[in-house]
């Protein structure tokens, strides 16, 4: 009776073999570990250019919780391929930074972004005499801020933004999501070769 050893003394077989374990741990790794995207739009710019490609690691946000800053992947808020307000994920992949955490008001007035720990200035009142409210400063913001806004983010719910804020399809359009719509951490660029870097 044949072993597998005698099996993988042919080269065909060998080959066939090595390829299809080689698969199989790509498959592992883009599920579980890391995986790289390919950024289509200039949303992020200058932090990630149009055609840049990232990587992310799937399982950051098992053992941690996200934190404000971080570039994050994620499925934003919407059914199928549409993107929309509403409280189910769509099949689409977005990038963007997380800006608003669960429970804060968040909005931009005067072309200034201001976050509070509560529910953020009354009627009538300014956000600067607010008290929990500041204007945070943000030096990757590459383009003026329109004012929208106070949004009140929901407990469970995280306010994701584009560093190119002229430019950005964002929770300002469908809303904030929910930390299971959170794919993984966006940590560094890879290609191309003159903008590799690890944030």
């Amino acid at each position: 009776m044949a072993s597998l050893n005698d099996f993988r003394k042919h080269p065909v077989v060998d080959l066939v073999l090595t390829v299809a374990v080689a698969i199989g741990i790509a498959y592992l790794v883009q599920a579980f570990i890391v995986k790289p995207y390919r950024v289509p739009s200039g949303s992020m710019e200058p932090t990630i250019a149009i055609g840049e490609r990232i990587i992310a690691a799937r399982f950051s946000f098992r053992f941690s919780d996200p934190s404000r800053e971080q570039i994050i992947v994620f499925h934003p808020n919407g059914v199928g391929a549409d993107v929309y307000d509403t409280d189910t994920a769509s099949d689409e992949t977005f990038v963007k930074r997380l800006i608003g955490m669960p429970g804060e008001t968040i909005g931009a007035i005067g072309g200034e972004l201001y976050i509070c720990s509560g529910k953020g200035p009354t009627e009538g009142q300014a956000v600067k005499s607010t008290p929990g409210c500041a204007f945070p400063a943000q030096s990757f913001v590459s383009s003026p801020q329109d004012d929208f806004g106070p949004t009140t983010i929901p407990a469970d719910r995280y306010f994701m933004m584009g560093d190119n804020r002229a430019d950005s399809d964002d929770s300002r359009n469908w809303g904030p999501i929910t930390r299971d719509q959170m794919i993984g951490l966006a940590f560094m660029s890879y290609w191309p070769p003159s903008r590799i870097s690890i944030w």
